[in-house]
């Protein structure tokens, strides 16, 4: 469903005497989107939509938008805890906690548009990995922003290499990763792992990838 249409759909849906409405899924993942509306009004009172429907659908799309609420600007905590029923410190990384232990919870079916949308408000870049219908191993609900845009922490790619005579620069307890591979040896100090977070490599003839 285009976005434009998913953030209109809201003012057009019946009213509480009309004798047909949308389905409860097009309307839960209409007033979701809504609360990414420019308008505060609208965001607001989708909020209050989303309370009343107690569809517990929508809590994997609420925790991501509390990674964003100096935005959005809602207070999103009463309609968690209504929904879950969980009394959690108010604060994002205790509800991502929560997320990860809720096997069984099915979000919305347009769950992965709007987490794209979100996303690509931090960075366009997103939407190259996170895209409706996209195919996915990992948990959709368990991808969180790790506050940078794409490639903003460059990964050490074939990196030059000293002897360790020549790391005078480490100290003789400090940690590194080894592989060896094939007859060849390397150590990847974890110093300069905290600032990579990745290296790409070659050792012993064959490709190496390391993720910190």
């Amino acid at each position: 469903m285009p976005l434009i249409l998913l953030l209109t759909l809201l003012f057009f849906l019946p009213g509480p005497g009309s004798a047909a409405g949308p389905t409860p899924d097009i309307l839960l993942n209409s007033l979701l989107f809504n609360l990414t509306h420019p308008d505060q009004t609208v965001r607001e009172s989708s909020l209050d939509r989303i309370r009343d429907l107690q569809d517990k659908a929508a809590v994997p799309a609420l925790v991501d938008l509390l990674r964003f609420n100096r935005i959005f600007e809602l207070d999103l905590f009463p309609v968690l805890e209504g929904l879950t029923g969980a009394k959690l410190p108010r604060a994002w990384p205790p509800w991502v906690e929560y997320i990860q232990r809720q096997k069984t919870l099915e979000p919305n079916s347009e769950y992965v548009a709007l987490k794209s949308y979100v996303l690509r408000l931090m960075d366009p870049a997103f939407g190259v990995f996170l895209y409706r219908d996209v195919q996915h191993r990992t948990r959709i609900e368990e991808i969180v922003w790790g506050g940078v845009a794409k490639d903003g922490i460059p990964a050490l790619t074939n990196p030059r290499h000293v002897s360790a005579q020549a790391a005078t620069y480490l100290g003789p307890d400090e940690l590194v990763f080894g592989v060896s591979l094939n007859g060849e040896h390397r150590a990847y100090p974890l110093r300069i792992m905290n600032w990579h977070e990745m290296f790409n490599d070659v050792v012993g003839g064959q490709p190496v990838t390391l993720s910190y």
